[in-house]
């Protein structure tokens, strides 16, 4: 499909499911990403193949939006990503910079988590048991020596 398809698309799909300003800075992201790689040499219909559907791109957008996932200060999950509100594509060659996106209210970050503070919990009592038992042997003579000392200490009176 050709750009401006690819476009109508996305921002059909975003109208009245995110704020406008959401809706603009993402079809100006998609359409400044299109517009570099066919200035790199491929055609729009590669570049729009290769993004991938506009619609699960916007689904996309609009679950980032709802979890409040989008950088408070700049209100757009793609200005975040790439870290700049210029053009990333100015010139071929031109190496990108931003963030990588973790989603971490996946299930399996919240299993990561439970099983971190289970494993913490027993390192925890592992090193407790471990010192325990190094001062176990001392114990014996430390008590006998009290008990030795509390008994002459008590004779004396």
């Amino acid at each position: 499909m050709s750009r401006q398809e690819f476009l109508q698309r996305l921002r059909d799909a975003l109208t009245g499911e995110v704020p406008g300003n959401v809706v603009e800075e993402n079809i100006r992201f998609y359409e400044e990403y299109i517009r570099g790689e066919v200035l790199r040499g491929s055609s729009e219909e590669t570049v729009t193949a290769a993004i991938g559907d506009p619609r699960l791109i916007a689904k996309t957008i609009i679950e980032a939006n709802e979890n409040g996932k989008e950088s408070s200060n700049t209100g757009s999950f793609y200005r975040s990503f790439t870290g700049a509100d210029e053009n990333i594509y100015e010139e071929p060659g031109q190496k990108r910079r931003g963030m990588h996106y973790i989603d971490l209210s996946k299930w399996y970050w919240k299993l990561l988590g439970v099983i971190t503070i289970i494993l913490f919990f027993f390192l925890t009592a592992t090193i407790v048991t471990g010192i325990f038992s190094l001062l176990m042997p001392l114990m014996g003579p430390l008590l006998l020596i009290g008990l030795i000392y509390w008994f002459i200490k008590g004779l004396r009176r």
